[in-house]
């Protein structure tokens, strides 16, 4: 299994490249982007969407657990 994956984030008109673990928390992984991207506004419920997949992950899920693989898309949803 892989230790990394490559997506693509679209964000607020943005589209980014970007290398992540797949052993990562969603609510880590959000904060963490928040912090690379320099967001002003702290999210307070939020959702990783795979877009190309048609799935959401909760805030609580591990990235691993689920079939997200190099080449997705993904937003995050506020909610």
């Amino acid at each position: 299994m892989e230790t990394h994956i490559n997506v693509t984030l679209h964000d607020g008109g943005r589209i980014r490249d970007l290398r992540i673990p797949t052993h990562i928390e969603v609510r880590r992984l959000i904060k963490e982007l928040d912090g690379i991207f320099e967001k002003e506004n702290a999210r307070k419920k939020y959702q990783l969407h795979v877009v190309n997949k048609g799935f959401i992950l909760d805030e609580g899920k591990v990235l691993a657990d689920y079939p997200v693989t190099t080449g997705d898309i993904v937003e995050v949803l506020e909610v």
